[in-house]
């Protein structure tokens, strides 16, 4: 979480304080000043979220962490019509679906000819090939276009892909993941991963 940069959180200046407040508490109770035990309990929380929100800011900016892309109105639509069984899985595996999918579309970098339209299947085609697998960064990939089609990871460029072809038809979610075209794209990506 912090790639050896623990100076930008100033942990040396917040837990020192929060200390203190915190045991300011019990001896203010102790000679009987409720009110002003209680000004620092508020006060400590306060303080605890304003720096929880500095410490996920610096976190954001050292990491390089990039936001997950909301999926439109327009986005759910196309998904509904490639994925025509999506609308009767689980409301968990949709929410994980459109999760990574926003994550992929977010952290990937596309080079080369491609639609939007393209990205998306993409998209989709290795959030269900790397579903059981769990989420992985992947802000370092970039995705290019082979001639013949295909598609192509900058950095394990003998591995091509072939694209599934949409809408799939398979209803539910263990028949989509056990496609051939799921299957082959999941065996590739782990061989590289």
């Amino acid at each position: 979480m912090t790639n050896g940069s623990l100076n930008s959180y100033r942990f040396s200046f917040w837990l020192p304080l929060f200390a203190i407040l915190l045991m300011l508490i019990p001896v203010f109770i102790w000679s009987a000043f409720m009110s002003l035990a209680k000004v620092t309990g508020i006060a400590v929380l306060i303080l605890l979220l304003v720096a929880l929100r500095k410490w996920f800011a610096a976190a954001r900016l050292i990491n390089n962490r990039k936001e997950r892309i909301q999926l439109s109105t327009n986005d759910l639509y196309s998904l509904n019509q490639l994925l025509p069984g999506f609308k009767n899985w689980s409301s968990l595996d949709q929410r994980i679906l459109k999760d990574q999918l926003g994550l992929f579309l977010a952290e990937v970098y596309f080079s080369g000819e491609w639609t939007k339209a393209e990205q998306f299947n993409f998209g989709i085609a290795v959030s269900l090939a790397l579903w059981d697998t769990g989420y992985s960064n992947k802000q370092h990939w970039q995705a290019c276009r082979a001639p013949q089609g295909q598609v192509f990871l900058a950095h394990a460029e003998q591995t091509l892909f072939n694209l599934p072809q949409f809408p799939m038809q398979q209803g539910s979610l263990k028949d989509m993941l056990s496609a051939d075209s799921i299957v082959a794209i999941k065996k590739s990506l782990l061989d590289i991963l």
